[in-house]
């Protein structure tokens, strides 16, 4: 592809959006980085990409975090216990200065064909050409690298290829400036405590509990569970940690789960609870659906002035249950939950089920308080 044909006004402005909603931190950062590499690949054509976090050990480097496209999990696993140490590209990006290079310009590639890496990893996963970029991150333990690769059987990036990935590194350095910072749980525990619907706890990496928020200790409580350590929740929680430890996933990402017949929605991640390799530990979160729905739903009968009936049927509705449900739960016929739900599209000025949430601005609502 020429540079005449890469660089047109409408590609450029393709650039400008994906720039954008790198920006947009109203998206989960993980969200963000799956989007950018599938806007990016509808500009520059490549197989597999790769945004990898690493730290230099001594003279060796180790991998502190990876987010991939069309990798799978057993190949990021290899990568980051057997051949991140080998990456040759490492220490050249290894730099507080901006370093962008296409492999097939800097690298002899006879020889790079015949070193261990190439051979036992590279070519088994048809990472024969790449374009190399790095980012620096404030977290100053942390290096940032972007790749994007090509197997032999495609052609090789073009230094224009290389230029229009250049754009992107300024931006990936204010995007990724604050990743890896290590959380406080202490206050953490404490800029959550007023938060109602949000309980926090913390276990190490052996899965002790080692602490929680007010919220958390006292919807235990509330609930029976006296041992903040052994109970149904604290266990769905260790089995989310152990669930993440079989992923690969490490420190900044996260797995989710709503528990079933609970208004319990729960968020496991890994962080550190101080400097150093050895203190990893599990934050989790749990959100107390049926709080939120509540504050919600008193919200919005005044707003709307919908009758206690009214709420009834919207408060299931909005928790997924059928027009028939309704009306078992409620003890009524399925032409009066009918009645009141049209009742409750006239009052809400909407015309069907799937404009309830955009009209009722959920977030907004309770968020923004």
């Amino acid at each position: 592809m020429s540079a005449e044909n890469l660089f047109t006004t409408s590609r450029i402005e393709n650039v400008n959006q994906i720039i954008a909603e790198l920006y947009d931190d109203s998206i989960l950062l993980e969200k963000r980085m799956e989007s950018f590499f599938l806007n990016l690949n509808n500009i520059v054509f490549f197989e597999k990409a790769n945004f990898l976090f690493y730290q230099k050990q001594g003279q060796n480097y180790k991998t502190h975090s990876i987010y991939t496209i069309n990798w799978n999990d057993e190949q990021k696993r290899r990568y980051q216990e057997e051949y991140c140490h080998m990456d040759d590209v490492l220490s050249i990006l290894d730099s507080d200065s901006n370093v962008t290079f296409l492999t097939n310009q800097l690298f002899n590639q006879e020889v790079r064909k015949n070193s261990l890496y190439f051979q036992e990893f590279l070519l088994p996963m048809g990472l024969h050409d790449s374009i190399e970029t790095n980012f620096s991150i404030r977290n100053r333990e942390l290096r940032g690298v972007f790749s994007i690769h090509r197997s032999n059987d495609k052609k090789n990036f073009l230094p224009d290829e290389l230029s229009l990935v250049r754009l992107f590194q300024p931006h990936f350095c204010n995007v990724f400036k604050n990743y890896g910072r290590e959380l406080n749980i202490g206050r953490a525990f404490h800029v959550l405590e007023n938060y109602n619907c949000i309980g926090i706890g913390c276990f190490d990496d052996k899965l002790n509990f080692i602490g929680c928020n007010t919220t958390y200790h006292t919807y235990m409580e509330n609930h029976g569970f006296a041992d903040l350590s052994n109970n149904p929740i604290s266990n769905c929680f260790r089995s989310l940690c152990r669930q993440l430890l079989r992923s690969g996933s490490i420190t900044g990402q996260n797995i989710e789960y709503k528990m079933e017949n609970s208004p319990l929605f729960l968020e496991v991640s890994r962080s550190h609870l101080k400097e150093g390799p050895d203190n990893d530990c599990f934050v989790c979160l749990f959100f107390d659906l049926s709080y939120v729905m509540d504050r919600t739903l008193s919200q919005i009968s005044r707003d709307f002035s919908l009758t206690n009936r009214e709420v009834n049927v919207l408060s299931l509705l909005l928790r997924g249950y059928s027009n028939d449900q309704i009306s078992s739960t409620l003890f009524v016929s399925i032409p009066t939950v009918k009645k009141h739900l049209a009742s409750i599209y006239s009052k809400m000025e909407i015309k069907s089920q799937k404009q309830i949430l955009e009209r009722l601005h959920f977030y907004d609502k309770y968020f923004s308080h």
